[in-house]
């Protein structure tokens, strides 16, 4: 039997998915993640597990690599999750000789200073916005006296870090007052020693963006020797503005007339050419400002959605998006098409403020009694710790819908998020 490498953080949303789709295509399941190994004596893994550090990619690589095996081959070596585990199975493939993007290629997509040189450098033509990067602790009079220097970024301006997804540490400022407190915010963030660690030097600076007014899209897809293959193309109706950015709704198929979709594609196609991608999934965030009405390239990642999303997808012959991740890295038949039909998902705000206790969930039943609505999943337990954005990294949970059109969808998302109720403690500070 061949096997699949699946490469994950312990946090991960979707390494079930994924280990489900690779026994269903009948591979076995090599389970490389950044556990803790001293755990091992009190927590059953799988047996083919491996202990990698994302902070050493090349060594992780080489892990994986190692557990190659003649009677039962690693046939493909596939992502879960951000950044960091998409860069290490880029490089074990390499190692394993398998089809894999080049390591300048997912530098680029793990670095977003890196990202923006290299658009910027191919002269594609992908419109981004105009950027800059400054150490971090760099006098904020400074930044903003750049941010505000004729051709410069402007007010309003986004900071963020260079590393991290899913809005992460992601800020917008409109004045002097609103960049230093960012910037001190952001630089908080990227002094924990956990942020830290899987690569100081990227931790160490920050990128300034111009804002880019307009909806924003989601498009997920998947690359055959270079060639994009649009898989679902998401809008999201609720207005992303600030000053921090939680994802909330995407809806598909998208309700842009078709031209406009093709422009979207073909921006996400040359940004995967500039960036020297040419295999796998991507996922790409893009705005359409109205001012001229053409698309922005906001963010570009060489693997799949992140959180649970990837549930509001649904392919031919039954396949679920992990299937046809699995099934291109195993390089077996054509890429299914979507479904008919619209579907969507909400990713539940976190309803607390500043960092809080969440102490009991109402409202469950209720909104899966709602018409359209297929699943609610919350995905934090009473007790735990809501952090909201910046700082956070997880949702408090996931609505999931489908219907004839995407109105309709929308529409049972807003509703059922509507039937829950949250309630909410403050942390109780702990003397020292």
């Amino acid at each position: 039997m061949n096997r699949i490498a699946l490469v994950t953080h312990t946090t991960s949303y979707g390494a079930a998915a994924f280990v489900d789709a690779c026994r269903r295509a009948g591979s076995g399941v090599v389970l490389a993640s950044d556990r803790c190994h001293v755990l091992d004596r009190s927590w059953h893994w799988p047996a083919d597990s491996l202990v990698i550090d994302f902070s050493d990619a090349d060594e992780a690589a080489a892990v994986i690599a190692a557990a190659n095996d003649a009677a039962a081959p690693i046939s493909a070596v596939v992502p879960v999750g951000g950044e960091l585990p998409a860069k290490v199975a880029a490089a074990a493939a390499r190692r394993l000789g398998l089809p894999a993007n080049a390591p300048a290629a997912m530098a680029a997509t793990a670095n977003k200073l890196l990202m923006r040189a290299q658009l910027a450098a191919a002269a594609a033509a992908v419109r981004q916005p105009r950027f800059f990067a400054v150490a971090c602790g760099t006098d904020p009079g400074e930044v903003a006296d750049r941010v505000s220097a004729p051709g410069g970024v402007g007010f309003p301006c986004v900071v963020k870090p260079l590393m991290l997804s899913g809005s992460r540490g992601v800020m917008r400022a409109d004045d002097r007052p609103s960049l230093a407190a960012a910037l001190a915010r952001l630089e908080r963030l990227l002094a924990d020693p956990a942020v830290r660690r899987p690569d100081p030097q990227a931790a160490g600076q920050l990128l300034v963006e111009s804002f880019v007014a307009g909806p924003e899209f989601a498009l997920e897809g998947i690359l055959t020797r270079g060639a994009l293959q649009v898989l679902a193309l998401f809008d999201k109706p609720d207005p992303l503005d600030g000053p921090t950015f939680e994802e909330t709704i995407y809806v598909t198929p998208s309700r842009l007339s078709p031209a406009d979709q093709a422009r979207l594609a073909e921006s996400v196609a040359e940004a995967a050419r500039a960036l020297g991608l040419e295999t796998g999934p991507v996922h790409a965030e893009l705005r359409w400002t109205p001012g001229d009405d053409r698309p922005v390239l906001i963010e570009m990642a060489a693997r799949p959605i992140g959180g649970l999303c990837a549930r509001s997808l649904r392919f031919e012959s039954g396949f679920s998006l992990e299937d046809v991740v699995v099934r291109h890295a195993l390089g077996t038949g054509e890429v299914p098409a979507r479904i008919g039909g619209a579907s969507g998902v909400m990713m539940i705000p976190t309803p607390a403020r500043v960092p809080s206790a969440l102490r009991a969930v109402e409202g469950v039943e209720a909104a899966r009694a709602v018409a359209g609505i297929d699943d609610v999943v919350i995905s934090v337990r009473v007790g735990e710790t809501l952090v909201p954005l910046p700082e956070g990294t997880s949702y408090t949970g996931f609505l999931f819908a489908t219907g004839d059109d995407p109105a309709t969808v929308e529409q049972a998302l807003r509703h059922a998020a509507a039937c829950l109720r949250f309630t909410v403690a403050p942390l109780v500070p702990v003397a020292r």
